[in-house]
């Protein structure tokens, strides 16, 4: 038996928010810049959300930037088209892309999760465990030296989980979050679409009246990976610790960090995102700021790690542009001390 409460575990919490100031700033300066040009155009959205989670008018490249890869598995209809294979094809490619961008992995597996059809998903010891699985993560790379976070989940019926979670939480029909199933070679299988929407379904009708706060949706819906990335999210947040993600798993864990606090989601930011319905929905939802990447679609976190030797040679470039010269005032003490010497 674990020894952590579900009434504990970041209950409560107060996440302090961004200081938007920082932005205006960011961005005011990034526009006095002497340039021949009009600027570094979508790119500027960047700076402009760096100086606010850095609180600083000129933000400067990450330091040490470490990834969160949540894995898992659950079973039942969320599972339709998903493969143990798939999944590690997956892993290999994030590896492989972590490695180009020189970011650490910090991987985290979690329990199999049970049919959302069948009954809730996580009782309620598990659930404490994952949040807090979530937060100890979060808190271990912070403290090793980590100022910048990656965060991406992937296994088996993840997708279907943060459709479920996110339809759940915004009333909005599992229908509408649910594109079109492409499989590996660009096959569409609407049969595995069909499937993993009659779970959602199912999952809905049982839990008819379920609340839409974030512990009762992640337990009857959610599962250990997504439950475990919020904690993660939320945990950043206390450290004002900024946290990228790019898809829909991770998505739907900041929409349901939200209801732990509003300020938590704020710390996060899609530089490149999936254009999966749920990464829209939730974008939306917490006010993220604009993305600035081509919209890659390859699997959760690829894109954000593709994206970041952009991000990082932005901030570089940002810093190294010609500014004027700041201006310095003369108090009416020091201009009449000069009078009187002279």
């Amino acid at each position: 038996m674990s020894d952590v409460s579900p009434t504990t575990v970041l209950d409560k919490v107060k996440v302090p928010f961004p200081d938007a100031a920082y932005a205006t700033r960011a961005t005011n300066r990034l526009a006095s810049a002497l340039l021949p040009g009009s600027g570094l155009g979508s790119l500027a959205n960047v700076v402009s959300w760096a100086g606010r989670v850095q609180a600083t008018a000129e933000p400067t490249p990450f330091k040490q930037i470490e990834a969160i890869l949540v894995s898992g598995a659950t079973t039942g209809g969320f599972t339709a088209g998903d493969t143990d294979e798939s999944a590690a094809d997956h892993r290999t490619l994030l590896d492989r892309l972590a490695t180009d961008a020189g970011v650490t992995v910090r991987p985290v597996t979690t329990e199999t999760t049970s049919a959302a059809e069948d009954g809730p998903v996580l009782t309620d010891e598990q659930y404490a465990e994952a949040i807090a699985l979530g937060r100890e993560t979060a808190d271990g790379c912070i403290d090793s030296g980590a100022d910048l976070l990656v965060l991406a989940g992937f296994g088996p019926g993840a997708v279907a989980a943060a459709v479920a979670v996110t339809a759940h939480m915004t009333r909005t029909s599992a229908v509408e979050l649910s594109p079109r199933i492409q499989l590996p070679g660009g096959v569409i299988d609407d049969n595995i679409w069909m499937r993993r929407i009659a779970a959602t379904r199912d999952a809905f009708a049982r839990a008819n009246g379920a609340a839409r706060n974030a512990r009762t949706t992640l337990s009857e819906f959610g599962g250990a990976v997504i439950a475990t990335m919020t904690g993660v999210i939320v945990a950043a947040g206390l450290r004002r610790t900024p946290v990228l993600f790019d898809g829909p798993i991770a998505a739907s864990a900041a929409l349901a960090a939200r209801d732990f606090s509003l300020g938590a989601p704020k710390w996060c930011y899609a530089p490149d995102r999936s254009p999966h319905p749920v990464v829209e929905k939730v974008a939306g939802q917490v006010g993220m700021a604009k993305p600035v990447g081509p919209g890659m679609d390859i699997g959760e976190g690829c894109a954000v790690l593709y994206s970041l030797p952009l991000l990082q040679s932005t901030l570089r470039l940002a810093g190294e542009l010609p500014y004027p010269a700041p201006v310095t005032e003369t108090t009416e003490e020091s201009t009449g001390d000069s009078g009187a010497e002279a």
